[in-house]
């Protein structure tokens, strides 16, 4: 059972407790977006209809205008959804492994990352990697989002070193390294024999050289 398959199911029992037209919006919301990323999995974005969405949840399609919105805003609801989940799994992995072993970090957050998406392998292909999703600026601003906060794991690890760096090339770095978790998540893809710590073991042994070399972050 995977983690959205539960996460739908809790909803889904959390929904039967309240009676028709009264369950609340925001739990509504989640069920929606939910159900959404389980039609675009298993239909892809283009074909995947709002008619097939109202009839899985139980609703009118004027609810779910209502509730969230057109087509292509669930479909970028769900992406940030994912793209939250994603994050905050990355950081939590990153702050448990301490600030003082940048290798440790850098392949801790390497692994949750392979981690999240090789459980999630169908819906992340579903959202970002399939080539019929439209590119929309809400995909474009989760990116730019991300590579922030790497940028400012970068900034903030080198200054604790004493070893202040350029942000703007530290904002350069971490859009490289973000291109290429999805690089490896596309290779992965025709590759699925190979371990999510295999995966993250490689892109450690890509990234912590250029690290070392470009902002001093980690102990030569």
């Amino acid at each position: 059972m995977t983690t959205a398959t539960t996460e739908l199911e809790t909803i889904q029992r959390e929904v039967e407790t309240h009676g028709h037209g009264r369950v609340p919006r925001e739990l509504r919301r989640r069920q929606i977006l939910a159900i959404a990323e389980d039609l675009f999995v298993e239909r892809g974005y283009a074909a995947a209809s709002m008619d097939d969405l109202a009839t899985r949840i139980g609703v009118s399609k004027p609810v779910i205008y209502e509730i969230v919105g057109r087509k292509d805003v669930v479909f970028e609801a769900c992406v940030g959804r994912v793209a939250d989940a994603l994050a905050a799994h990355v950081a939590a992995a990153v702050a448990g492994a301490g600030p003082a072993d940048e290798h440790a970090g850098l392949r801790a957050g390497a692994l949750a990352w392979f981690d999240f998406i090789g459980e999630r392998r169908g819906l992340w292909e579903a959202l970002l990697s399939s080539r019929d999703v439209p590119t929309t600026e809400a995909v474009e601003s989760i990116r730019v989002r991300q590579d922030r906060w790497v940028a400012t794991h970068l900034v903030a690890s080198a200054e604790a070193r004493g070893r202040p760096v350029d942000e703007t090339l530290a904002g350069a770095v971490a859009t490289a390294m973000n291109g290429a978790f999805e690089a490896l998540g596309r290779w992965w893809h025709d590759h699925p024999h190979r371990s999510a710590s295999e995966l993250a073991d490689l892109y450690t042994d890509l990234m912590l050289p250029g690290l070392t070399s470009l902002l001093d972050v980690a102990d030569r």
